[in-house]
């Protein structure tokens, strides 16, 4: 079976970027062991492509919410207290 072929075009294209968002993005192509244009040209690609459902977003987080028979008024109370909680205790640290 052949592999699909895509059709690629080079577009010229002058970003004008941060200094920050220049480190972080040439940080984040090196992570991802892309060189930077290619890495831009991915991160555009996805902006453009089609959007995603929220299943397939989360990934095994929504399949695992589905297995444990919680219910939507119970996860949202749960993230309701822990929001809560953390703002509580980020509170307690910044007056310390």
């Amino acid at each position: 079976m052949e592999m699909e072929q895509r059709i690629l075009s080079e577009i010229p294209v002058v970003l004008r970027l941060s200094k920050d968002a220049e480190a972080k993005l040439s940080e984040r192509a090196d992570a991802s062991g892309q060189p930077l244009a290619d890495y831009i040209s991915t991160l555009v690609e996805s902006v453009v492509g089609t959007p995603r459902t929220l299943a397939e977003i989360s990934g095994p987080v929504h399949h695992r919410f589905l297995a444990s028979g919680t219910t939507d008024e119970e996860l949202s109370g749960e993230l309701e207290k822990a929001k809560h909680d953390m703002r509580a205790e980020r509170r307690g640290r910044q007056a310390s």
